[in-house]
């Protein structure tokens, strides 16, 4: 099979469902890791990541999507994806559950109408059950890029100063 006759994803939980990423916008797979939760956060942004460095979002996709929320547990996960036009951001799931090689002829149509902002771009079965395949571009509102740029320019501010005050 060709790579052009396939799509590579990252498949995982999120409100009791199963989802998947293409894995070319998945940077990193990280453990669930202390958040820095400045006063003000809205609902879907669990806190700011320490990533060596560098401020990084991190977004309930439960509450995003507005499934049943999850409790953060042994095995949530943060998916860091990259390729965002203002930075990278990190997705909180319940947890990963493997890479799978798709064929193109196993995507089923998902109606743009039947998902928040056309963020579902297609749907496969799994082992009987429905994954959606999200788009990692569509999952947050023009308006949500921009409030995220702005919380994570004030993190990088906050990261800095600390770095400063230790030296």
């Amino acid at each position: 099979m060709t790579l052009e006759s396939e799509r590579v994803l990252l498949v995982f939980s999120v409100g009791k469902q199963l989802a998947a990423l293409p894995l070319e916008n998945v940077q990193r797979i990280a453990p669930m890791a202390q958040l820095a939760r400045p006063p003000g956060l809205p609902s879907p942004l669990e806190g700011i990541l320490n990533l060596r460095g560098t401020a990084v979002p991190v977004l309930r996709l439960d509450r995003l999507l507005r499934l049943p929320v999850q409790e953060t547990g042994l095995y949530s996960m943060l998916i860091v994806l990259k390729g965002h036009v203002d930075g990278a951001f990190a997705l909180l799931v319940e947890r990963t559950s493997e890479v799978r090689s798709v064929p193109l002829g196993d995507f089923l149509p998902v109606d743009r109408a039947d998902s928040f902002n056309a963020c579902a771009e297609a749907s496969f079965v799994l082992r009987g059950e429905t994954v959606t395949l999200l788009s990692p571009r569509r999952l947050l509102l023009e308006k949500e890029t921009q409030a995220l740029a702005e919380f994570r320019t004030l993190a990088r501010r906050r990261i800095e100063e600390w770095g400063a005050a230790d030296q």
